[in-house]
């Protein structure tokens, strides 16, 4: 049985809750400047309970014409299954629906779920392209 949630467009996620999320899935915990700085620039995503447990985030950065792209999406490893990613993803999708190319970047594990939402890993001879100028700051 799925736990009830309500998807906060425009959430205001402290530095905490973004952390929290990172260490469900083992990524590193980010110093709190920068999460701020990337509330900022972009817009997350929360799914919660009715009492406000955070179930899981995703982040939208939107250049507001052409591109988007699509970070962060995370759901509590105890609340996987029950629709609450996908329902992240479409809302953010929602948001940037007018755009001419939504972007991510998947971990290996989550391909699948990103294909059956309709992204591709590969089009028209298109490569994501990384650089990653502090190489000991990544996930």
């Amino acid at each position: 049985m799925g736990v009830a949630h309500a998807i906060e467009a425009d959430a205001a996620l402290s530095p905490d809750e973004v952390n929290a999320a990172y260490s469900w899935v083992e990524w590193p915990q980010r110093e709190s400047w920068r999460l701020e700085a990337v509330a900022r620039t972009c817009t997350w995503f929360a799914a919660r309970t009715s009492d406000g447990e955070l179930l899981g985030v995703a982040r939208l950065h939107d250049d507001g014409g052409l591109h988007a792209s699509l970070w962060d999406v995370i759901v509590h490893p105890d609340h996987r299954g029950n629709g609450i990613g996908v329902a992240l993803v479409r809302a953010a999708l929602a948001r940037c629906e007018d755009r001419r190319l939504v972007a991510l970047v998947s971990t290996p594990a989550a391909v699948g779920f990103f294909d059956s939402l309709g992204f591709v890993t590969e089009a028209h001879g298109h490569a994501a392209m990384y650089l990653r100028p502090h190489a000991g700051d990544h996930h």
